[in-house]
């Protein structure tokens, strides 16, 4: 199932058309930009035409993933993912806003509520996203979107040698308040 189109006051989420000769340049070159993957796991691989290709056909056949390519006035300034696990009703979501002369205008937040709320009106009941502690960026972005810091896993992920905790936050349809028994 394709991921449907959604749009935004100043955005169009979509599904990138799909075929060999595609331009993903953009994709590889946010990917391949040290400063943009920083604080995500892509860091450690290169990227290459061929294997951003493969990577976004994985999402045409799959009923239980989505891809959507952020894009302001006709130019990919980002991407955001959502993967389903239907029977417990959540998803798993990511977002990478690869162009950086767009970071800090609240695009990233406009496609992800709007993703959220897309995601909530398709009957699930939580969504969930996890990302390095020192990723102050991302944190403020799950903060900012109502998502609730549910678990720590210390020292998860290396940073230019130094260990970073792993953070995890989820949000439910109806809010919950969730007590920890210590």
């Amino acid at each position: 199932m394709q991921s449907p189109v959604l749009k935004t006051n100043r955005l169009l989420l979509s599904f990138p058309f799909i075929h060999e000769d595609m331009d993903v340049s953009h994709h590889i070159r946010w990917l391949n930009d040290s400063a943009v993957t920083q604080y995500s796991e892509q860091r450690h691989i290169t990227h290459t035409a061929k294997s951003q290709y493969e990577y976004l056909s994985s999402f045409s056949n799959s009923s239980n993933s989505h891809f959507w390519e952020i894009v302001h006035d006709g130019i990919p300034i980002g991407s955001i993912t959502a993967h389903i696990d239907l029977p417990n009703k959540t998803a798993s979501m990511g977002i990478l806003l690869g162009e950086r002369s767009f970071h800090g205008q609240g695009y990233a937040f406009e496609a992800w509520e709007t993703v959220s709320d897309y995601l909530f009106e398709r009957g699930m009941r939580k969504l969930e996203a996890g990302c390095m502690a020192a990723n102050r960026s991302m944190v403020q972005l799950l903060e900012r979107s109502g998502f609730i810091r549910e678990a720590v896993i210390p020292g998860h992920f290396l940073l230019y040698g130094n260990q970073q905790d792993k953070t995890l936050y989820g949000k439910f349809r109806e809010a919950k308040v969730i007590q920890f028994k210590k």
